[in-house]
């Protein structure tokens, strides 16, 4: 549990939350029974609930796993209150950690955002949601990646990374799009619950999350497109060893069908098959249907 204490304003973060923290929390701010009792338990999806001098809000940020080379969606809760603004995540959360960071190193931040628990709550929203663009720009830098080597070629190896990089969008937008609509009820209770000062920057806060959501579609768009063409290009150059394999199906079948017809023991007494060049004009015969089935499709423009 880390805390800092400016302006009468506390800010109290509390990474994987235990059952003593949460007696202690709700001994000290006296907390609402049906936010003591949503505090521990892992919530799928954000919500945001209003009680008597209490704000509890649940949303979820993405967080780039660089070992396992995923984006997962992590849970944060937040409970306000007039003086008190509390986080609580299960795992560490590298913007929120930064944003703590500055705010207790950094004077002016303290300034800035220790104003009132509505400034240092749409402080960290706008922070953490603004943070997620560097993100984004990983994600637009392997796309570039993925093209390129797609355009050399590298089709099917290509197909792995590609699914990986969806899978990190699919999981951004489980994270981001739900933000909206909690957002947006913020700003409504934004006047009610904080001060009139805190309009504009719930207003940004929905304008980072849009922009953010825009970029994010942008993607989705750009890897979906290069997909297609990877896939089509995968299918030319399928049709393309199909159509030669067939063509070579087609000229070789004939020549076994010969080959096992003057195979077979059952003529008697055939003058080619008793001529000491019989096998020369044979040979010969197959040449010249090869020959002439090479010319025909390549009339056709099947070779």
């Amino acid at each position: 549990m880390k805390t800092i204490f400016s302006n009468n304003i506390t800010w109290i973060d509390i990474e994987n939350p235990n059952e003593k923290d949460l007696e202690n929390l709700k001994e000290k701010y006296r907390l609402h029974p049906f936010i003591a009792e949503q505090f521990l338990p892992s919530i799928q999806r954000p919500k945001i609930e209003e009680y008597p001098n209490q704000l509890f809000m649940v949303l979820h940020f993405p967080v780039f796993n660089s070992e396992k080379r995923e984006t997962r969606p992590m849970e944060l809760d937040f409970i306000i209150t007039p003086q008190v603004v509390i986080t609580s995540h299960q795992k560490e959360i590298p913007s929120l950690k930064i944003f703590f960071e500055d705010c207790d190193i950094q004077e002016h931040h303290k300034d800035q955002y220790f104003k009132t628990s509505g400034h240092l709550l749409f402080g960290i929203l706008d922070f953490m949601i603004d943070e997620c663009l560097p993100m984004l720009d990983h994600i637009a830098e392997k796309i570039d990646d993925i093209e390129n080597q797609v355009f050399k070629g590298k089709e099917r190896e290509m197909l792995n990374e590609i699914s990986l990089l969806k899978k990190d969008i699919i999981d951004f937008r489980r994270a981001i799009k739900p933000q909206r609509s909690v957002l947006e009820i913020l700003e409504k209770k934004s006047l009610r619950v904080f001060s009139r000062e805190t309009k504009p920057m719930a207003q940004e806060v929905i304008g980072s999350n849009i922009r953010v959501w825009n970029v994010l579609e942008n993607l989705r768009e750009l890897i979906s497109s290069i997909e297609q063409t990877n896939n089509s290009l995968l299918s030319y150059k399928l049709s393309n060893i199909m159509k030669i394999l067939t063509v070579f199906s087609f000229i070789t079948l004939p020549l076994s069908v010969i080959v096992g017809f003057f195979g077979m023991n059952v003529f008697g007494q055939i003058l080619i098959i008793e001529h000491r060049s019989a096998w020369l004009i044979i040979l010969l015969s197959m040449v010249l249907f090869v020959s002439l089935m090479t010319i025909y499709f390549k009339n056709k423009k099947w070779l």
